[in-house]
């Protein structure tokens, strides 16, 4: 991978970003720092000015593992697309999938709470209920491994079985057939009639976009990975500013004609 604000990097963004271009970013890790308690985070006001800038000259999205409702008030400003749970909520055309993972989800949950559960012994556990998909975030708890491996043998006994994502000390479950940030992003070109898309996102569940390896798609991650499929990376989240920045300068201002005032009295 290539550093994307690098000469180099620059270079290939302006090469491949036009007024067409699908722009989408990942909240969590990306748009927003990683903090110790997830309901805490915030999408830096820099970074917002610069988003609400794009998205006044181009077709912003916004594909995260949040839920819409949860994501909507970190954001400040209007994306055209809004969409939740790594993909199973909000893409346009996709309602039906989306209420059956919210019925698979909701029978989990039933199961989950009665019994005997090992992992509500375990102090730092949370279950987080995003209608459409699950969470369980760990990140106060001891020990990491333990806990995750806890977890994956306690979501294998679950019917239908989860598809599990790996996230920053998180893992999330979303019901077989859910679609991932790969498909929302392909179905948002499409509905879009952009030609091309510019993803930014920073862990496994944005490797979906990454592994796409499609022409019409650049992928930046946040963070190096050897392992990622992403075409460029950003040393750290506190890069994202810039790269919203550059954007900004890419796009250029709004040149469409301003409205003629109208005279006092006139109709408008």
């Amino acid at each position: 991978m290539r550093y994307a604000l690098s000469t180099a990097g620059l270079a290939r963004i302006r090469a491949f970003v036009t007024r067409n271009t699908l722009l989408a970013f990942d909240i969590d890790g990306t748009l927003a720092p990683i903090v110790e308690r997830p309901w805490d985070a915030r999408v830096p006001n820099g970074v917002q000015q610069g988003l609400a800038t794009l998205a006044g000259r181009a077709n912003v999205a916004v594909i995260t593992g949040r839920a819409v409702e949860d994501a909507r008030p970190m954001l400040g400003f209007m994306p055209r697309y809004l969409v939740g749970n790594h993909g199973a909520e909000g893409v346009p055309g996709l309602e039906k999938v989306s209420a059956q993972c919210a019925r698979v989800c909701r029978a989990w949950l039933d199961e989950l709470a009665s019994g005997n559960e090992l992992w509500r012994d375990i102090d730092g556990i949370v279950l987080e209920d995003k209608t459409y998909s699950l969470s369980f975030h760990f990140r106060h708890c001891r020990n990491h491994r333990a806990v995750q491996r806890l977890l994956i043998g306690r979501t294998a006994a679950l019917l239908p079985v989860p598809t599990l994502l790996d996230g920053k000390s998180v893992l999330n479950l979303l019901p077989p057939g859910a679609p991932d940030k790969g498909e929302a992003l392909t179905a948002l070109l499409a509905q879009s009639g952009c030609d091309r898309a510019l993803y930014v996102g920073d862990d496994e569940s944005d490797e979906m976009v990454f592994r796409m390896r499609a022409p019409a798609v650049l992928s930046v991650r946040v963070e190096p990975h050897e392992a990622s499929a992403a075409n460029l990376y950003l040393k750290g989240q506190t890069d994202v500013a810039r790269l919203v920045s550059e954007l900004v300068r890419i796009i250029g201002p709004d040149d469409s004609p301003s409205p003629l005032p109208t005279r006092k009295g006139a109709a408008a």
